[in-house]
């Protein structure tokens, strides 16, 4: 039963922990979050997922007994599912709970888009009993929610290498996995509205809420995840031996001016495939249904902890 909005004060912290995150670090933050959670005088509900699909219900479950907040102990995929659960929490009558990050992932792409002290355990519970909130844009392929990035391209192609068995994870792997695929990649073909109307061979194309991605690159270095926009940036497909230097300024967050980059920021946007594509949200791959694919961006649609 969701509780009154009166009532939601006393409502406990659901803290969300993916046991597996940062390589196991999530569960020694989680530990020192509920510390810090119960030291700030607040009730805390421990969930540990074993599963795939947990965070999102977790998070719906939150939503509909209006719990005072939802603290995500993980990395960008963990959050990203979290955010998936509220929404959809939210739109079945429930509660719109706000949500915090207590990082522990690996690349934590999203949380350095937010200015508050995600890495600060007993700040971030000061922030959550003092209630200080902000409203934040979710992005959307189709009907999948993202909130920091997605992705066409040579990031799947990436990632798809580093779902292999015995593979590394984290930022140091996807750099390394990036720049041995850079030489084998061959592109993909796709137009979109907003940038051209003929198909065109590209070497990626990155829709962005928060400005950093792939736990090393400023890929859009200026996105703002308030302004009711994503930042789209293109690469053509160029030689592997321009790729190298492009992806060492989009590192340094330089790249935009590069005559091989793209740059376009809209709140929709309509791309038309040969066939349908595989792309990533948040890091985690996706199939498309369709050779046409919607993206598009819902304003003010997460309300976090600030």
């Amino acid at each position: 039963m969701m509780l009154s909005p009166s009532d939601r004060i006393h409502a406990p912290v659901v803290l969300l922990v993916n046991p597996a995150a940062g390589r196991g670090r999530a569960g020694r933050v989680a530990q020192a979050a509920s510390e810090a959670l119960r030291a700030a005088d607040l009730a805390v509900d421990v969930h540990e997922t074993r599963e795939r699909g947990d965070e999102a219900r977790i998070a719906a479950e939150a939503s509909a007994t209006g719990a005072r907040a939802l603290a995500v102990v993980g990395g960008d995929g963990a959050i990203s599912h979290a955010v998936r659960g509220l929404l959809d929490g939210e739109a079945g009558g429930g509660a719109r709970v706000p949500m915090a990050i207590f990082a522990a992932g690996t690349g934590n792409d999203f949380a350095k888009s937010l200015v508050v002290p995600v890495h600060h355990v007993a700040r971030m519970a000061r922030h959550i009993a003092a209630g200080n909130t902000h409203v934040v844009d979710v992005g959307f392929v189709d009907d999948v929610p993202f909130v920091n990035a997605a992705g066409f391209g040579f990031d799947v192609e990436v990632l798809e290498h580093m779902r292999t068995p015995g593979v590394l994870r984290g930022t140091a792997a996807y750099v390394s996995t990036a720049l041995g695929a850079l030489f084998g990649y061959r592109g993909f073909r796709a137009n979109m509205a907003n940038d051209s109307a003929i198909m065109s061979r590209k070497l990626m194309t990155v829709f962005a809420n928060g400005r950093c991605f792939g736990g090393a690159f400023r890929i859009a270095p200026d996105a703002r995840l308030d302004d009711g926009a994503l930042d789209c940036v293109t690469i053509r497909d160029i030689s592997p031996w321009a790729r190298v230097p492009l992806f060492a300024r989009a590192m340094r967050g330089t790249h935009l001016t590069s005559p091989h980059v793209s740059f376009h920021r809209d709140h929709h946007f309509h791309l038309r495939f040969d066939t349908p594509p595989m792309f990533e949200t948040d890091g985690e791959l996706q199939q498309a249904a369709t050779c046409d694919v919607s993206v598009s961006v819902r304003a003010g649609a997460l309300t976090v902890i600030a």
